[in-house]
C-alpha cells in the first residue's frame, strides 16, 4: 500500500492481509464501542483487525493546507489509532491488530479500506456530529458505498449473543447474501436466528390491519417464501436455531421493534456508485436511524 496523502501512512498498514476486519475510530465513546465489537468479530472470524483513523480538514478548507498541517494530521490520526489498537489487544489477547493513520476524510479512508476487508465497522456517530442527526455522515456514506459488509454499532449496551438473536430482514425480490451472512453470524456467536419477511404496505391511518391477511393468498405465499428460503440456506449451517416468519405491513417498523435486545439486525443494501450520494432505501435508512442494536448491511446486486 503506497504511502501517499490519500492512503494510510503507517508502514504497518501494508502488512494487513486481505479478509481482515477494519474499524474506524476517532476516540469518541461510540467509536470505542465499535472497536470492541470489531475486535470480537475479528476474533470469531480468526482474522486480523485494522484500526483506522482518518484525519483531514473538510474538502473546501477556508485556508490553504500546508505540508506541516498534513503531517500533524497524520500523526494525530495515528496516535488515536495506536491507542485504540492497544485497547483491542487488551480485549482480545493474541489478536493481530494494525493501527493506521490517514490524511484523508474518515469516510473516504474507510470506503477505500472496505475494498479488501471482510467486514467494515463504525459507530453510529462520532465527534463533530450534530444533535438530531441520528446516524453520522461517515456511517451514511459507508452505507451507500462500502464494498464489504458494513456493521454500524448502535444501542446503548452490548448484548449477550447467547441470550439474544440475530434478525435478518429478507426481501422477496432480493438476493440471499444477507440471509447467508445472518446464518454465518449466528453460527459464530451462538445467537439464535430470526428470518423476517414483510409483505404488503403499512396500514392506512385510521384503518385497522385486516385480521385475515395471513390467510390471504399473498400471506400464504409470503410465509412459504420465507420458510423455504430459510430452510434452503440453513441446510448449510447445522446447529443454528432458526425461526422464520412473514408479516403484513411495514418492514421498517417490524425490524426496529425486533431490534430491541437483539444481537444484530442484518439487511441487504444496494450500493450507490455516485460519489456524493448518501442514499439508501427507506427501510435501510429507518433501521439505521432507529434500531436498538448494531445493524449489518450486506451488499446485494
Amino acid at each position: 500500500m503506497p504511502e501517499t496523502n490519500e492512503r494510510p501512512t503507517t508502514a504497518d498498514s501494508r502488512r494487513v492481509p486481505r479478509d481482515h476486519v477494519v474499524v474506524g475510530v476517532d476516540g469518541s465513546p461510540v467509536s470505542l464501542r465499535a472497536l470492541d465489537r470489531a475486535a470480537d468479530e475479528a476474533d470469531q472470524r480468526s482474522v486480523g483487525l485494522m484500526v483506522l483513523c482518518g484525519a483531514a480538514p473538510p474538502r473546501y478548507a477556508a485556508v490553504p493546507v500546508t505540508d506541516t498541517d498534513r503531517e500533524r494530521a497524520r500523526k494525530a490520526g495515528l496516535e488515536v489509532a495506536e491507542a485504540a489498537a492497544q485497547r483491542a489487544r487488551d480485549r482480545v489477547p493474541g489478536l493481530t491488530v494494525v493501527p493506521s493513520g490517514s490524511y484523508e476524510l474518515a469516510a473516504d479512508a474507510l470506503v477505500r479500506a472496505s475494498r479488501t476487508a471482510a467486514l467494515t465497522v463504525v459507530g453510529s456517530r462520532g465527534h463533530g456530529g450534530f444533535r438530531g442527526l441520528l446516524l453520522g455522515s461517515v456511517g451514511l456514506r459507508l452505507a451507500a458505498h462500502s464494498a464489504s459488509p458494513l456493521l454500524v454499532v448502535r444501542g446503548e449496551e452490548p448484548v449477550d449473543a447467547e441470550r439474544s438473536e440475530t434478525v435478518v430482514g429478507l426481501k422477496r425480490s432480493g438476493a440471499t447474501a444477507p440471509l447467508r451472512y445472518g446464518f454465518e453470524q449466528a453460527a459464530r456467536d451462538g445467537s439464535a436466528l430470526r428470518v423476517v419477511h414483510n409483505w404488503g404496505g403499512p396500514a392506512l391511518p385510521g384503518l385497522p390491519r385486516k385480521s385475515t391477511a395471513r390467510e390471504s393468498p399473498e400471506g400464504k405465499a409470503a410465509e412459504a417464501f420465507v420458510r423455504e428460503t430459510a430452510e434452503r440456506i440453513g441446510a448449510d449451517y447445522d446447529g443454528v436455531s432458526v425461526v422464520s416468519e412473514a408479516h403484513h405491513g411495514s418492514a421498517a417498523e417490524q425490524l426496529i421493534e425486533l431490534s430491541q435486545g437483539a444481537r444484530t439486525v442484518v439487511l441487504g443494501a444496494r450500493r450507490e456508485q455516485r460519489r456524493l450520494s448518501l442514499q439508501v432505501s427507506p427501510v435501510v435508512n429507518a433501521v439505521l436511524q432507529h434500531a436498538g442494536c448494531p445493524v449489518a448491511l450486506v451488499p446485494v446486486v
